[in-house]
């Protein structure tokens, strides 16, 4: 098992530090400690109303580009980037740019979305999401592979497209994010990987079987999860709550405690687990980081 980690690009309160120096800390953090990759998460725009202020969230591709020769050797991942609030042909010429500047290191984690709030802001189709969200991924490999691009599908239709410079090795690895069936078929279909957001064991060994299934005989995708926990502090109780609405916190406990937590999804076929840690602040967010990175990661690393 290999492991990334959340950059704390969605707190609405960095305390007395920064949002650009929290980041940035992280990102250093993970690179020293062992880390194979850092995660940027993405929301656009939410409708002001009840947990709206959990909606904090710097955009992410502006934000790892930020950190490209910050730390130079650490892989950098989306998840996700809601395909279907976008335009195909801006959002493929920065991931383009991203790949090609920090060398390949990108894995772009993407997902069709699952509030209509968003959707009716940013006047996106919500009902026609999943579409469009597969057409997407299609018309941004063929600018990113093809000398001259076309494409004729129901919502682009376009011929002779010059698309430079293209991102190394034809483009990034896509992992599709999503819990679902659907969201496992998406994978087999387009993905090169599935990348379910703090899965419970059942609902993650059902996906790993489904796409075991789909895929069998033709590749075989990475299957990476989100995992969010705590490690807790000395006495401090273990609760099972988080300061977001929209997150679920998976564990809470000591090392070990962790770590008999994670192997049942390691035995199940969790390939790359990425940690988000439920923080306060930023030294809290690097000791759970590098506790997690000696006392933890040597149990389930491969």
């Amino acid at each position: 098992m290999q492991f990334g980690v959340h950059l704390p690009t969605f707190w609405s309160d960095y305390g007395s530090s920064s949002a650009s120096i929290a980041i940035a800390e992280a990102a250093k953090a993970a690179e020293a400690l062992g880390y194979q990759s850092i995660w940027a998460n993405d929301v656009i725009i939410v409708r002001a109303g009840i947990g709206h202020e959990n909606f904090h969230v710097t955009e992410p591709l502006i934000t790892l580009a930020s950190l490209v020769h910050l730390v130079p050797r650490i892989k950098l991942g989306t998840h996700v980037i809601v395909l279907p609030q976008r335009n195909a042909f801006p959002l493929a010429k920065q991931v383009a740019a991203l790949d090609l500047l920090s060398e390949g290191r990108l894995t772009l984690g993407v997902g069709i979305g699952w509030r209509t709030d968003e959707f009716e802001l940013l006047n996106a189709d919500f009902a026609q999401r999943s579409a469009m969200a597969d057409e997407m991924v299609e018309v941004m490999q063929s600018l990113w592979r093809d000398p001259v691009a076309a494409f004729h599908g129901k919502f682009h239709d376009f011929d002779d497209a010059f698309f430079m410079p293209k991102p190394p090795s034809g483009g990034p690895p896509i992992w599709v994010g999503g819990n679902t069936a659907a969201a496992v078929r998406r994978t087999a279909r387009l993905g090169d990987g599935w990348l379910p957001y703090a899965p419970n064991l059942d609902e993650f060994q059902s996906g790993v079987a489904l796409l075991r299934e789909l895929t069998a005989g033709r590749k075989n995708p990475t299957v990476a999860a989100t995992i969010n926990l705590r490690i807790s502090r000395g006495n401090e109780p273990a609760t099972l709550e988080t300061k977001s609405s929209w997150q679920v916190l998976n564990i809470v406990g000591n090392p070990e405690q962790i770590v008999q937590y994670l192997q049942p999804f390691r035995q199940a076929g969790l390939e790359v687990a990425l940690c988000a840690f439920e923080s306060e602040g930023v030294d809290d967010l690097l000791r759970q980081m590098r506790t997690f990175a000696e006392e933890v990661a040597p149990h389930l690393a491969d």
